[in-house]
């Protein structure tokens, strides 16, 4: 007889958080696990569950890659299927660093699907997933409560007959029947709610793509961004000062905000520089704030306004990841590491964002007019006519 299932475990701990799970410890109310067989690897299965991927109602398909074992490859695949890409570059010098710690990427995954309002993850070709990747995705199901469908295109690997034995689960063995597991309705999300799912094609960063200046407390005038964009190459789009994005944002924001919600992997680094760009505080100064909503457009907003649509999923993935590393503390000050510093910077970068360079100091005329003159003699003897002065 198997153990039996243990309490549902809440959704934040106060420890940190493992991908870790053993069969039979389940926890009870959970969405039962759906299993779609399809042992003639039938293609109109996969397409079903591809076509079925609709982020904006909290479903995503991911398609794991193949022949891919690593313990952290799986969560770079639901991370995509997430619509994040990872650091372009790899090495322990830059922001790609955290992508070789298991827990880490399997971390970024479950506070992107927790922020996000993700409820049900499709995973293709589970025939192929390896025990261990198994373990994994059981414990993001546990932590989430999503509902978790495993498309299998051949015989049941062992692992997975083995978790079926002990596991409330349900099975599609037609066509019909996957369809109706793969679409199971969802809520459509509110209207006021940014549609981050808009993002997709925001990367590789193109050639020759607009960029911005990151925000200070005033509005960069015409003439500032008309020399930035010759100092850079590209076109500046400006943006609202910091404290002072509305509600609403407008075309050049929305670009941004698609950017950072497709090319920051990492929630911590996103909220950073989400949190950068709309207080403009630099990052010392930074700390994770409560997402309240802003104000509606046309009301009393005072000098501050609210968290602005399009940084608030960013702002909770951040808070939800530090909760999950065991760090009661999310609302205090973002410590970075110095490697999370040069991941944010290298973030900006990749999103297009730049410093706005000093003013040059300016001389004032009348000072230095003042410092030209020549005062007159004051040791001329008595009676003598005063020395003229020359022109300059």
């Amino acid at each position: 007889m198997p153990p039996a299932p243990t309490a549902a475990a809440p959704k934040t701990t106060t420890g940190a958080w493992k991908p870790t799970w053993s069969p039979g410890h389940t926890s009870t109310g959970l969405p039962p696990l759906t299993v779609v067989h399809d042992p003639h690897d039938d293609y109109a299965f996969m397409t079903a569950a591809l076509t079925a991927h609709t982020p904006a109602l909290g479903r995503i398909t991911v398609h794991p890659t193949p022949v891919a074992s690593a313990p952290a490859s799986l969560a770079h695949d639901l991370l995509r299927s997430l619509g994040k890409h990872l650091p372009l570059t790899g090495s322990e010098d830059d922001g790609a660093y955290w992508t070789g710690s298991t827990e880490t990427a399997w971390r970024a995954v479950a506070a992107w699907i927790f922020a996000l309002r993700i409820d049900h993850v499709i995973v293709t070709r589970t025939h192929r997933v390896s025990p261990r990747h198994f373990e994994y995705l059981f414990a993001l199901a546990e932590l989430t409560e999503i509902r978790l469908t495993l498309l299998c295109h051949g015989p049941l690997p062992a692992a997975l007959a083995t978790a079926l034995a002990v596991t409330r689960h349900e099975e599609a063995h037609t066509l019909t029947a996957a369809h109706r597991a793969l679409t199971a309705s969802a809520p459509a999300p509110p209207a006021d709610r940014f549609a981050w799912w808009e993002a997709g094609e925001q990367f590789p960063p193109r050639e020759g793509e607009p960029c911005f200046l990151l925000p200070t407390r005033r509005t960069p005038g015409r003439g500032v961004i008309e020399a930035a964009s010759r100092r850079l190459g590209h076109t500046v789009l400006p943006l609202p000062a910091a404290g002072r994005f509305p509600p609403e944002p407008d075309e050049p924001t929305v670009l941004l905000a698609h950017r950072l919600h497709a090319r920051i992997a990492h929630p911590v680094h996103a909220a950073a520089l989400a949190v950068r760009i709309f207080t403009g505080r630099p990052a010392g100064q930074q700390q994770v704030p409560a997402v309240r909503a802003a104000p509606p457009a046309g009301a009393n907003r005072g000098r501050e306004g609210g968290t602005p649509a399009w940084a608030a999923d960013l702002i909770e993935a951040g808070r939800r990841f530090r909760q999950l590393e065991g760090r009661a503390d999310s609302d205090r000050p973002l410590r970075l590491s110095p490697w999370d510093q040069a991941a944010v910077t290298e973030a900006a970068q990749v999103c297009g964002l730049h410093e706005q360079q000093a003013p040059r100091p300016r001389r004032h005329v009348a000072q230095a007019a003042a410092r030209s003159r020549r005062p007159a003699a004051e040791n001329r003897s008595a009676g003598s006519a005063p020395t003229p002065i020359r022109a300059a």
